[in-house]
């Protein structure tokens, strides 16, 4: 496989992959030599459909099966995409408490299964082209503290972070803590790291007092071959992180 043989550790399982057979991706993944870092959940936990909502739930509970499986350490979840779909309740609620109620609740009827698994979900919060909902890291740390249970994370997602929040080390720094999982790419066209160059290092930094150890992933355009990318941004972020 093309990311063992540049020298990566792990892959990340899209939608396209979490929804086929445990058996299926066992055969596939046979012999490949790397592990699953993560599996993606079901982006639906914020539906405006309840059944849906309910099905979510159900499909979280069979991808962190699969991703105990699988041994990935981290189930991804990002609770809704686009614009707040939910109706204004106010004064009683307005939509937006209706999702952050919604999504609580959720996290707490999935935590025992969470827990059990051993798998960390984990809350990624996206720019505000892709979500009203939660694109700052601080919206996602205060959700975790709302559930109270140890099972949960955040994906930082450093070209998100680009784009919303003022500084990343600042960032990271007030909620690192929290920090299971992280994403890379270069700047608002999400280029490949060292494209730009981006510096990591200042947020790395603040990763490695937070005491991080997890993985540093790979989720980029090309801005050529993909192959030759993939095995430049490999090589810039090795260097990155030995150097913050």
């Amino acid at each position: 496989m093309l990311v063992k043989r540049l020298g990566f550790d792990g892959i990340e399982l899209g939608p396209e992959w979490a929804g086929r057979p445990l058996e299926f991706l066992q055969k596939q993944l046979d012999g490949v030599g790397v592990s699953v870092s993560a599996v993606v959940g079901s982006i639906g936990l914020l539906d405006t459909d309840p059944e849906k909502r309910a099905q979510a739930i159900e499909t979280d509970r069979h991808r962190l099966e699969l991703a105990k499986a699988l041994n990935a350490d981290c189930l991804i979840e990002v609770p809704t995409f686009g614009p707040n779909r939910f109706q204004d309740l106010s004064p009683l609620m307005n939509a937006r408490e209706i999702e952050e109620r919604l999504l609580i609740a959720a996290l707490k009827e999935l935590a025992t299964d969470v827990e059990k698994s051993g798998v960390i979900l984990l809350l990624e919060p996206c720019n505000r082209k892709e979500t009203h909902f939660m694109f700052r890291q601080s919206q996602a740390a205060k959700i975790i503290e709302s559930v109270g249970s140890p099972g949960y994370g955040i994906l930082s997602d450093f070209y998100h972070m680009q784009i919303e929040e003022p500084s990343i080390a600042e960032t990271l720094s007030r909620y690192g803590r929290y920090t299971c999982y992280v994403h890379l790419a270069d700047g608002e066209k999400r280029t490949e790291p060292g494209s730009l160059p981006f510096d990591y290092r200042p947020g790395f930094r603040e990763l490695k007092r937070a005491g991080y150890a997890g993985w540093l992933t790979v989720e980029s355009k090309a801005t050529d071959n993909p192959e030759a990318a993939l095995g430049r941004a490999l090589q810039y972020l090795k260097q990155q992180w030995a150097e913050a």
